[in-house]
């Protein structure tokens, strides 16, 4: 049965890529309206947040009503019984525990029950398919297993399709390539800095010929993106998503943008004040995922940056799109002055030269202060430092302190992800 739901998703999802404007918008509101509905008579968390807010489900009968739903935040899903947060009719027994990020200060678990993780899978597997993936190919994954102690396996692994082995994104490097040259995997996928730190051992690499590399769980900058390519010489392509609201967007062979699955999620982007930003200006992301229907989250804030773009993709799908380049919100950094400085500024700024670096992370302590680890290649000419130095005063102030720690690794955070922009204050 979970094979034929799997086939089914995918067909019956297929045709929603070429949804013009209105009929995509009609069939997110019969969703919302279904789910509020839902939410509110069986889910103790969402009937309080709307019962404050003094709303009802009949109160939300157009798109523009969920923005007088309040946000739905990290912190709160941590302070909240998990029995308030879930429909009174699941049994935990049946559903799958997801861990999310503790980057953010809040780490905490999410559940989605078996159809809903069948159903978040085949998204993942439509937007696969149409960058290139077959049913056959093999698949390595590099992650964090210490948070899926016990994996579900996918309705096409039993059937023999979709292969996937999954490898600690904490093994040695050299040892990982290795593995891959003795498997010979069609895709692999894992955290962008997976593989920006296998590019360092590039005769290894060489013996790995992927057809495919699909990054996720870091947002990918232009330069990473690049030097993966590069080096293993194949194509890269970007996901974005997050344990509690599943796929959210996804790029395509045309790498003009992200592709936002608005067949399932309705995405908003937000100012500081809540308010929604015009087409195109960058704000926090906004989800409401739309089709689980164990753990409802309505509005639900991200802690990302991104923005709605116009771009009409070649491709052919008519999903709306989003930039993704800005970064989580607690990344962002900010001048002695307070202005806001997006984390995009430090790849590959402030090295003019930077052959001789092999990682480097960003930590802003306090308002005055900035700390950059760095991992060497070799020796680095104290110059580049001297200048680097002034090049960050120069955008952040000439009274902020600069210091230069240098380490034989980047510790990764619990969850293996290894962030390169920190901000602590």
């Amino acid at each position: 049965m979970l094979i034929l739901n799997t086939i089914a998703d995918i067909l019956h999802s297929h045709p929603n890529l070429y949804l013009d404007n209105r009929k995509l918008n009609e069939m997110q509101l019969r969703k919302l309206r279904k789910l509020v509905f839902f939410a509110y008579n069986y889910v103790p968390f969402v009937n309080k947040k709307l019962k404050t807010a003094h709303l009802r489900p009949d109160d939300i009968k157009t798109l523009d009503d969920l923005r007088k739903i309040p946000f739905t935040t990290k912190k709160e899903l941590q302070e909240t019984p998990m029995n308030q947060l879930i429909a009174g009719n699941v049994r935990l027994a049946n559903c799958i525990r997801n861990f999310t990020s503790g980057s953010t200060g809040y780490p905490l678990s999410t559940i989605t029950g078996k159809r809903t993780n069948d159903f978040d899978g085949s998204m993942w597997l439509r937007a696969s398919l149409l960058n290139g993936m077959r049913l056959r190919d093999k698949m390595i994954v590099v992650k964090d297993l210490s948070a899926h102690p016990h994996r579900y396996r996918s309705a096409l692994e039993y059937i023999g399709l979709m292969k996937r082995n999954y490898v600690s994104v904490f093994e040695d490097s050299e040892k990982l390539l290795r593995y891959f040259a003795l498997e010979q995997p069609d895709i692999l996928q894992g955290y962008p800095s997976s593989f920006v730190i296998m590019s360092s051992f590039r005769e290894s690499v060489s013996k790995v010929r992927p057809r495919l590399i699909f990054t996720l769980g870091e947002f990918l900058n232009e330069a990473d993106e690049n030097l993966i390519k590069n080096v293993f010489q194949t194509e890269v392509y970007d996901y974005y998503g997050s344990s509690e609201i599943g796929l959210i967007s996804w790029e395509c062979k045309q790498h003009l943008g992200y592709h936002i699955n608005a067949d399932n999620v309705i995405v908003e982007f937000v100012n500081d004040n809540g308010e929604n930003v015009a087409h195109g200006e960058k704000g926090e992301i906004v989800c409401t995922n739309l089709f689980n229907y164990e753990m409802p989250l309505i509005r639900y804030r991200q802690g990302d940056v991104g923005a709605s773009i116009a771009n009409k993709c070649d491709c052919g799908v008519r999903l709306p799109m989003m930039d993704l380049r800005g970064g989580r919100k607690d990344d962002f950094l900010r001048t002695t002055s307070g202005q806001v400085i997006p984390p995009t500024i430090f790849f590959p700024y402030p090295f003019e030269d930077f052959t001789e670096i092999k990682q480097f992370r960003v930590i802003q302590k306090r308002e005055n202060e900035i700390i950059i680890q760095l991992v060497l290649r070799n020796y680095i000419n104290p110059d580049i430092l001297t200048v680097a130095r002034k090049n960050i005063k120069r955008v952040f102030g000439q009274d902020m302190e600069v210091e230069f720690e240098f380490l034989d690794f980047l510790k990764r955070a619990r969850n293996g992800k290894l962030r390169k922009i920190i901000s602590l204050f």
